[in-house]
């Protein structure tokens, strides 16, 4: 307990009487405050992207899964950022003190997480939160500097007014209230979090071609086919498209076909689609999307690839580019005898 109270007055004195507390610590006084901080803003502002990118890593599976999982952890580069810059402001000798620093953009985002799920985000574009809390790390890493105790003699206890620890006490609770808050969300939607993954069926559609001819689930079955979801817009559809092309013209003999899916949003879709078809040169069926095939699979990223073999089940999902030879074992594996 007497631990506990100490560092809930180091972390509150940080923000309530900041030079008095960074006077009074010594050196080696809450090494672990820079982990704790760091979990503390992964789990009380970001919990949902990363457990967003948590579940289309668990529903694609290998290594081919690994960007969407890391994917997710962007979310914590302002952190990493802002903490650069105060230990820079401190300088190498006090850089120890970073993490006290960044207690207010910690409380900062956190609130704004809370807010923004009891239905009041703040109207700020977005990491505007999280630049204030930077800009409010960097001022109080300026304020307390020359109060950064460098000695290693016996440092007096940091007083442990009530205010500090009512203050360290909130640094703590906030983000364990909206980690909490934000697990049961995530538990609650966790299988409508991924994509459709691979064991699962096809989810039924309807959907008109370039052609105007209707396209649903049944239509898969009877052969193996690849779903390539792009829109115009996307780079990487753009450079992969020649492997979809190259894949379909050689493997059609062996009962395989692509099947691309456009969801372009804006302008004359048809019109789109059909002038990326023939300037790609694409020797397979486009089908337009409207909104409901995306929202079907649960698409985040494009290109995005579904492999459904010729019972109408999903063998293999990718997102973004992927390489030749793990499309074509993939395939492979699809198209087999046994398959």
């Amino acid at each position: 307990m007497n631990a506990l109270l100490t560092a809930l007055a180091r972390w509150g004195g940080a923000l309530v009487h900041p030079r008095a507390t960074a006077a009074a610590l010594a050196p080696d006084a809450g090494p672990r405050d820079g982990l704790l901080f760091l979990l503390l803003f992964a789990a009380g502002a970001h919990l949902l992207p990363l457990g967003d990118a948590a579940a289309d890593f668990a529903a694609m599976a290998g290594l081919a899964a690994l960007p969407a999982l890391l994917s997710g952890f962007t979310v914590l580069i302002p952190w990493l950022v802002a903490t650069l810059g105060v230990e820079a402001i401190l300088g190498p000798q006090r850089a120890h003190r970073a993490a006290l620093c960044l207690s207010p953009m910690l409380l900062l985002v956190v609130l704004a997480r809370l807010l923004a799920g009891a239905g009041h985000p703040l109207p700020v574009p977005k990491y505007s939160i999280e630049i204030a809390g930077a800009v409010l790390a960097a001022a109080l890493a300026i304020w307390v500097r020359p109060a950064v105790r460098l000695s290693r003699e016996p440092a007096p206890a940091p007083p442990r007014r009530p205010a500090a620890l009512v203050v360290g006490a909130l640094v703590v609770l906030l983000p364990l209230v909206s980690a909490g808050r934000d697990a049961a969300d995530l538990a609650r939607h966790w299988r409508t979090l991924a994509p459709v993954s691979a064991g699962e069926e096809v989810p039924e559609f309807h959907v008109d071609d370039l052609d105007g001819h209707d396209f649903t689930a049944a239509d898969l079955r009877g052969k193996a086919h690849l779903l390539v979801f792009f829109t115009s817009w996307c780079g990487v559809c753009s450079d992969e498209m020649a492997t979809y092309a190259a894949v379909h013209r050689e493997l059609g003999e062996r009962g395989f076909e692509v099947v691309g899916v456009n969801c372009d949003r804006e302008g004359d879709q048809r019109a789109i689609a059909a002038r990326y078809r023939d300037d790609k040169a694409l020797p397979f069926r486009i089908l337009l999307d409207h909104g409901a095939l995306a929202r079907a699979f649960r698409l985040s990223v494009y290109p995005h690839l579904v492999l459904v073999d010729k019972h109408g089940q999903i063998r293999w999902v990718h997102q973004g580019r992927v390489m030749d030879r793990t499309l074509r074992a993939s395939i492979a594996a699809a198209t087999s005898p046994d398959a």
